[in-house]
């Protein structure tokens, strides 16, 4: 729904990790047509969420990596972000490598170029776990406390697309959902509050 060509940063909640890390609205390539974030170079792109402290979630990103991609470019998702920063998933785009790797625990899948591929992370934060899928394939099981920073937070903070200097990926479709237990959960929830009132 963002005009192509237009600066990211200031829409949608769409912010920058620091000056000049925005990343701009491209038709270049596009899973819901017309457009995507081209995420490249000094592009450190961050999305914040309030609230998300328990239950089961589902992000989903789903990414295009060129064939002519060149550099490392990264997927995060933090537990903690503001003063301090504390990191759950960091997952390394590697094109001389040619692997996706969720970060600090050597858990690889080849790189799809060329395509749109899927970037899911199923979240329980009732059982501290996050499984880490890319085009439908596990590619990591772990603490989201203590998935890259250790000593995290039961709370879904932030994600950050960091192109770290790389050439462009583009990421469309992007969401954060509740299981459909915690859909439940979230409605009794509304229905209980709207009754006492």
């Amino acid at each position: 729904s963002y005009v192509t060509g237009s600066q990211v940063v200031g829409q949608g909640g769409w912010e920058e990790w620091g000056a000049g890390a925005g990343a701009l609205v491209s038709d270049a390539q596009a899973l819901s047509a017309p457009n995507s974030i081209d995420v490249l170079g000094a592009t450190d792109l961050v999305h914040q969420y309030d609230g998300y402290t328990a239950g089961q979630w589902t992000y989903t990103a789903w990414c295009y990596v060129p064939d002519d991609f060149v550099g490392e470019s990264y997927f995060i998702l933090l537990n903690t972000y503001g003063v301090t920063n504390n990191w759950s998933v960091q997952v390394r785009l590697d094109s001389a490598l040619g692997v996706v790797e969720s970060e600090f625990e050597t858990a690889q899948l080849p790189l799809v170029t060329g395509e749109w591929m899927e970037l899911r992370a199923e979240i329980d934060l009732d059982l501290d776990i996050v499984d880490l899928y890319y085009g439908g394939a596990l590619l990591s099981s772990k603490s989201w406390t203590e998935g890259v920073s250790g000593g995290g937070a039961l709370n879904i903070a932030a994600v950050d697309l960091f192109a770290n200097g790389a050439t462009s990926v583009y990421y469309d479709n992007m969401s954060l959902v509740p299981e459909p237990a915690s859909a439940c959960l979230i409605a009794l929830g509304a229905l209980v509050m709207r009754r006492r009132r």
